[in-house]
């Protein structure tokens, strides 16, 4: 993928405030809004267009799960309020919108786009989704619209996870690895390399996405079921909440991962296969050599006399 510019404006001055983003020669751009600062977008230009948004907060009932409600809206601003009094969404502390900044997004296109990404989101298996019905307008728009909500699609999940919510990640990782399975075996192991990790009651194998810096454990791949005393806690939560999601399933005296699912650490990816505190840089290994020793070597040395 060709390299992006992206500029994001902090319109409060705080990197936890009011927020937009923006991807460069793009009509997309988010708002982010904490829930706290509602109250100051009501003369905003963004919340008063068509657009799609994104209620994101943690799981009252499981630490470190993120759940989300996702929308859209004539306006959008009018449907924020009503979640704000809504009850049933109280788990929600930021929400964020995407429009267009040309004005081109008809309701029938964030029908579109709400529907595809209640779909991704389920298929990621990384939050809650907790929108009652799963809505279908695949094949509702002209040829031409659908090719362009499906990159506005592209451009809203570079955009979140560029703001630091990894919604989608996992389906973003599997899929681009899918569609070069058959390039990758015509290349060499240290271009796109697996590694090894096994154990009593585990057994799992990890293919390093070196583009996306994410580690990418495979379906298929087993976990131990029993967690150590010593595991953190983060990664017992995170066990919990794959477990949850049915990313991690019941095999017999282990779990199996039902799907590869991306880490942002490989020693985070290690502790969740091996259920102990790891160190996975030298847990993961290809062949006799350890993810450490093979890192060491991608990394090139310049000459000590030079410097």
């Amino acid at each position: 993928m060709p390299g992006r510019s992206l500029k994001i404006f902090l319109i409060d001055g705080t990197s936890s405030g009011l927020r937009t983003a923006e991807l460069g020669l793009s009509t997309i751009k988010a708002l982010v809004v904490p829930r706290a600062s509602l109250s100051n977008i009501a003369k905003r230009a963004e919340p008063q267009k068509t657009g799609v948004y994104i209620l994101i907060g943690p799981d009252p009932n499981q630490p470190g799960q993120k759940m989300i409600y996702i929308g859209e809206g004539d306006a959008i601003l009018p449907r924020l309020h009503a979640h704000n009094k809504d009850e049933t969404k109280e788990f929600w502390e930021e929400v964020v919108l995407f429009v267009s900044k040309d004005e081109n997004l008809t309701k029938s296109h964030v029908r579109f786009l709400e529907a595809r990404l209640i779909a991704l989101a389920n298929e990621s298996k990384r939050v809650i989704v907790t929108n009652g019905t799963t809505p279908s307008e695949q094949g509702k728009l002209p040829e031409a619209d659908e090719v362009e909500m499906e990159e506005f699609i592209v451009q809203a999940r570079l955009l979140l996870g560029t703001l630091g919510y990894d919604l989608f990640e996992p389906s973003t990782i599997s899929k681009s690895i899918t569609a070069k399975q058959n390039e990758l075996e015509q290349l060499s192991h240290e271009a796109y390399p697996e590694f090894k990790y096994s154990g009593e009651g585990f057994s799992a194998k990890c293919i390093i996405d070196v583009n996306a810096g994410q580690f990418v454990v495979k379906a298929d791949s087993l976990a131990r079921k029993q967690e150590a005393a010593s595991l953190q806690q983060a990664a017992k939560n995170l066990r919990g909440q794959l477990i949850a999601n049915g990313v991690l399933i019941e095999a017999g005296q282990s779990l199996k991962f039902s799907q590869d699912y991306s880490f942002s650490s490989i020693s985070s990816a290690a502790q969740v296969v091996s259920g102990t505190s790891i160190n996975g840089r030298t847990a993961w290994k290809s062949g006799a050599k350890t993810y450490a020793e093979w890192q060491e070597e991608q990394i090139p040395i310049e000459n000590e006399n030079t410097l």
